[in-house]
C-alpha cells in the first residue's frame, strides 16, 4: 500500500481490521523505527517459507542466470537497491523471471552481486559490473586508467608483492578503509576491486592467494578491519617467492636510498627505480 503511496490513514486501518479477526492474523507491533508485522495464523497452501535473501545458497536454474547475464550486457542502471532492482524487473516482465516471486527475486538480485559478480553499487546505483568497467576506462577497455593515476594492480601476484612490501614497512597491520590511498600514495599503484570482479574491497580477501596469506583482524568493537601478514611458514611455495622477491626488493630499496641529509645526485635518482631487478612471472617485476 506505501509502495502504490496510500496515505498512512488508510494503512492504519488495515492494520486494525487485522488486529480485529485473531482467529486468521497474528499482528505484531512494530519495534521503535519498524513497521507492524501481519502474519497469517494458517499458511496457505501455497506458501513455501520466507526467502532469506542474504543466503548464499544459489537454488536458481542455470538457464536463468544466462537469460539474466544476456539481459544485463547493456546500459542498465536500477535505483532503491536490491529491493528497487528486483521490482523494476518484475514490473518489467522478462519470461526468465516469471516463476519467481519478488522475494526469490530479491534474493537473486543479492547473489548476482555477491557471488555471481553480474551486477555492482556505482554511485549508489546498480549497475551492469561491465558497465561499470568500460566507464572507468576512457577507451573501454577494463583496467586501463588515467597515467596520472599510476599504473593499476591487475593481477593477484602483483597484488600479493604490494601488500607484502606494505606490510614491511607496517608490520602492525594497514587498516583496510585506507589500504587503497597508502597504495596510490607509497607504490603510485591504483587498485580496484572490480578489476578482480568483486564489489568491495573485503571481497578480495576471500579469494586465493589472499585467503592463505593474510588475516583480517577487527578493533574498536569491530568498527575497523586492519590487514596482517599471516604465517610465512604456512604459505604456498609460490607465494613464498612473492614473500622473498617482496623483501628482497625491499633490501635493495633501502640500500640505494640515500642517507638522510645527503639528496641524491642526478645520476642516481635517474638509477633507481624503473630498471626490474628480478622478474616474477604473468608479468610481475620487482624494481
Amino acid at each position: 500500500l506505501k509502495e502504490r503511496s496510500v496515505p498512512d490513514i488508510i494503512v492504519k486501518s488495515f492494520e486494525d481490521l487485522y488486529t480485529q479477526h485473531p482467529d486468521l492474523f497474528e499482528v505484531q507491533n512494530p519495534k521503535s523505527g519498524e513497521e507492524t508485522t501481519i502474519y497469517f495464523h494458517k499458511p496457505p497452501s501455497w506458501f513455501k517459507g520466507w526467502v532469506d535473501i542474504d543466503s548464499p545458497d544459489d537454488p536458481y536454474d542455470e538457464t536463468m542466470w544466462k537469460e539474466l547475464a544476456k539481459f544485463l550486457d547493456g546500459e542498465h542502471t536500477f535505483a532503491g537497491g536490491r529491493y528497487g532492482m528486483a521490482r523494476e524487473l518484475m514490473q518489467r516482465n522478462l519470461a526468465f523471471l516469471a516463476p519467481y516471486s519478488l522475494g526469490e527475486v530479491c534474493h537473486i538480485v543479492q547473489l548476482a552481486i555477491q557471488h555471481r559478480r553480474l551486477i555492482v553499487y556505482h554511485r549508489k546505483m546498480l549497475k551492469p559490473i561491465q558497465t561499470v568497467l568500460c566507464q572507468l576506462s576512457p577507451d573501454g577497455t577494463p583496467g586501463i586508467v588515467d597515467a596520472t593515476e599510476g599504473e593499476e594492480i591487475k593481477d593477484m601476484d602483483d597484488l600479493t608483492m604490494v601488500l607484502f612490501r606494505m606490510l614491511l614497512h607496517h608490520p602492525s597491520g594497514i587498516r583496510l578503509c585506507r589500504m587503497k590511498q597508502m597504495i596510490k600514495h607509497e607504490f603510485q599503484r591504483k587498485l580496484s576491486e572490480m578489476a578482480f570482479q568483486c564489489t568491495k574491497l573485503i571481497e578480495l580477501f576471500n579469494q586465493e592467494p589472499l585467503n592463505e596469506t593474510f588475516v583480517l583482524d577487527t578493533e574498536n568493537d569491530g568498527k575497523s578491519i586492519y590487514v596482517r601478514l599471516g604465517n610465512p611458514d604456512t604459505f604456498s611455495d609460490h607465494v613464498k617467492r612473492i614473500y622473498a622477491m617482496a623483501n628482497s626488493a625491499e633490501a635493495n630499496k633501502a640500500a640505494t636510498s640515500p642517507p638522510l641529509g645527503h639528496p641524491a645526485l642526478p645520476d642516481e635518482a635517474n638509477d633507481q627505480t624503473r630498471v626490474p631487478k628480478e622478474t616474477l612471472g604473468d608479468g610481475v617485476s620487482v624494481y
